[in-house]
């Protein structure tokens, strides 16, 4: 969820809670766009008229699934299909290079000469697939010049912004540019059945791909609350807390008691080591900081314009200068790998992630999980006084999407193609497609035991084989043993989240000045947080911001509202 990206997310940063809600293509006034791409997929032009919503097939669902009660928690399994399903049946690849620019949160994948994994993927796709890997610290500057240079791959990954917004100003440039294809005419309604793997996406992540009438890609799948909260439970009862904290105050004696009260002996730990990040997603919640906006009596205010902002970041304040957070936080917050690295040398009191990081048993944080043997606890952090319940920041079930280049487009074949990939990528869980994704072919890196399940193949490592290869495309699946508690902890998660109420639309302003807006939000809060600035400046802050263009953006959203 890094300054730029909620950690998957990469990470909050998601499914709308619309789930029985039509997906209006032709709906969200955004800016307006321009630019052309020929062939079947056109860029938009100024409101163009919308086009029917791709139909919606559900996924299939076999034997032992825990199906949550709570709309936007993903369907679960505690264990592996002993079973595979087929669901592409030939090859979809026309056999030459197809190039991706691809997010990643980790190091890049081994090199394709000794990468089995990535061998077996070209094979099955038809393709010599071909991969710049971003990390996500680095992903606006590398974007800005791949952009800058007219060179842009076939599919392009277009993330989020600083407040969870799906794209960043930089991406929604690129689109009013024509820099990318517009899909909605391709895969209007039945015409997605063309791609059935591609119609298992629901409306309201299409609806997320959408500006301004044009479907600008394929979602990077996400749940509505990605995000799960941990703590290292046996350094707690150590400290003199037995029970996890039960309010922001108590919250903050526990972290500077994980940095000052030496749990793991003579090894240096800290309570939090990130901020932004995972120290922001933390007071957020516990003060109930509104999702980007507030929509009362027809009026929008600003997250950052209310007084439960201002506390959070109070809190921060006070958290800093007892101690409670890393020194190097705030460059920490855009260097993922070392802040998951405190995580797994055991130097870190409490983290945020991906839910799926802390089940999967076969990632980083899920192998200190199992090694910790239920002393990196799940918790859901507490309201900031003890009676009121902790609020979080639902998102549109997407992280960010697939974007097709414009210039790839031009040939309708090549469009197909590309599409064709996508709906092989997209393979259901429980598919061969998807399985292959996850563990590679049977016998590389994991085999099939008597019951199903993966057992790895000593002296394999998929996750350094597949980086960020496989990211982007592949449904969500939670498949683990705990599987019953994530989607427990993730129903409460969600229940207790809010949606913003300006999701569905676009700014143009916004657009134009998010960058602008990023910058500012660092040079006033983060030196706030760290004591360079006095807590007053949240004033000057708040000011800079309305003039720079955020009353402006309040306009161009309230006018939306007005039309909805």
């Amino acid at each position: 969820m890094s300054s730029s990206f909620k950690q998957p997310r990469p990470g909050g940063g998601v499914m709308n809670r619309r789930t029985a809600l039509g997906l209006g293509l032709g709906a969200l006034a955004g800016a307006a766009l321009t630019g052309c791409a020929s062939g079947d997929a056109k860029s938009s032009g100024v409101r163009k008229a919308a086009a029917p919503p791709p139909t919606y097939v559900a996924p299939p669902v076999y034997p032992g699934a825990i199906v949550p009660e709570v709309p936007g928690v993903p369907t679960a399994y505690p264990s592996m299909p002993k079973k595979l399903t087929k669901t592409v049946a030939e090859i979809p690849g026309r056999g030459g290079a197809v190039r991706h620019f691809h997010l990643t949160w980790g190091p890049p994948a081994t090199p394709l000469d000794g990468n089995r994994w990535w061998k077996g993927l070209n094979e099955r796709l038809g393709v010599d697939f071909q991969v710049t890997e971003v990390s996500a610290g680095n992903y606006e500057a590398k974007f800005a010049t791949m952009l800058a240079g007219g060179d842009l791959p076939d599919v392009v990954q277009l993330a989020g912004g600083r407040y969870g917004e799906i794209y960043s100003a930089s991406c929604l440039k690129a689109i009013r540019q024509g820099a990318f294809a517009d899909l909605s005419e391709i895969l209007a309604g039945d015409k997605v059945l063309a791609y059935p793997n591609l119609a298992n996406v629901r409306a309201e992540q299409w609806e997320a791909c959408t500006i301004n009438g044009g479907l600008w890609g394929v979602p990077i799948d996400v749940p509505v609350e990605l995000l799960e909260f941990r703590y290292r439970k046996d350094w707690a009862e150590k400290l003199g807390f037995p029970k996890p904290p039960a309010d922001a105050a108590e919250t903050a004696e526990l972290l500077v008691a994980m940095t000052k009260g030496n749990p793991e002996g003579s090894k240096k730990t800290w309570g939090l080591t990130a901020f932004p990040g995972m120290a922001l997603d933390l007071a957020y919640g516990m003060f109930a900081v509104p999702n980007n906006w507030k929509y009362e009596g027809g009026k929008l205010t600003h997250a950052i314009e209310t007084p439960q902002f201002e506390a959070a970041i109070d809190w921060l304040v006070k958290l800093w200068k007892s101690g409670g957070m890393h020194p190097d936080a705030l460059a920490l917050g855009a260097q993922t790998d070392r802040y998951r690295a405190f995580v797994v040398q055991h130097q870190v009191g409490m983290a945020v992630d991906s839910a799926a990081n802390f089940h999967r048993p076969n990632t980083q944080y899920g192998k200190v999980v199992a090694e910790l043997d239920g002393a990196f606890a799940a918790f859901i952090p507490p309201g900031h006084d003890g009676t009121s319940k902790a609020v979080f920041r639902r998102t549109a079930g997407a992280f960010g999407i697939n974007a097709i280049s414009a210039e790839a487009a031009k040939d309708k074949d090549r469009l197909a193609e590309i599409l064709r990939l996508f709906n092989w990528r997209r393979g259901p869980v429980g598919s061969e497609e998807w399985y292959y994704q996850g563990w590679g072919a049977d016998g590389d890196y994991f085999t099939r035991g008597a019951d199903g399940e993966p057992v790895p193949v000593e002296g394999t490592n998929l996750d350094a084989d597949k980086g960020a290869i496989a990211y982007g495309l592949t449904p969500q699946s939670w498949i683990f043993p705990t599987a019953k508690d994530c989607v427990e902890t993730n129903s409460q998660m969600v229940r207790q989240s809010v949606a913003s109420p300006v999701e569905r639309f676009r700014s143009d302003t916004q657009a134009a000045r998010g960058a602008q807006l990023d910058q500012l939000f660092a040079t006033y809060v983060n030196q706030i947080v760290v004591g360079s600035r006095p807590l007053t400046d949240l004033a000057a802050y708040r000011q800079a911001w309305r003039g720079q263009g955020g009353d402006q953006i309040r306009r161009e959203f309230q006018e939306q509202l007005k039309r909805r």
